[in-house]
């Protein structure tokens, strides 16, 4: 078996393909998410549901859980600000600004999704 060196024409496919792919992650993170509404649950029941693009000022939502959870909205964001749980990981998970992004208290069992109503783009018949 003969093993070849990279050829120019290689590098120009592996050149494209990463160009194509870097530009793909490009438009997938700047596209518009639309209305965001952040949905929080505790326990499997929905607590809140708050339509993130009319917040005018922030506030905070402290849930009835043991260890206790404060979660901070923003305008067009959502996150944990502190929790009494040990390991701090839903604080550490950050703000969530898209729609499909999530962050979850474990020991709290406190969810927090954040849903974007996009448009249609297209309609087939």
């Amino acid at each position: 078996m003969k093993i070849g060196l990279i050829k120019k024409a290689d590098i120009f496919i592996i050149a494209g393909v990463v160009l194509i792919c870097v530009l793909g992650i490009i438009l997938l993170r700047s596209g518009d998410s639309g209305k965001l509404t952040a949905v929080i649950t505790v326990d499997g029941e929905v607590y809140e549901s708050v339509d993130l693009s009319k917040v005018d000022s922030p506030y905070e939502i402290t849930t009835p859980t043991v260890p206790r959870t404060v979660i901070a909205v923003e305008k067009n964001a959502v996150y944990f600000r502190s929790s009494e749980c040990e390991n701090q990981l839903c604080v550490k998970s950050g703000k969530l600004d898209r729609g499909g992004e999530t962050a979850v208290c474990l020991p709290a069992k406190v969810v927090v999704t954040v849903r974007a109503q996009r448009n249609v783009d297209a309609v087939t018949y």
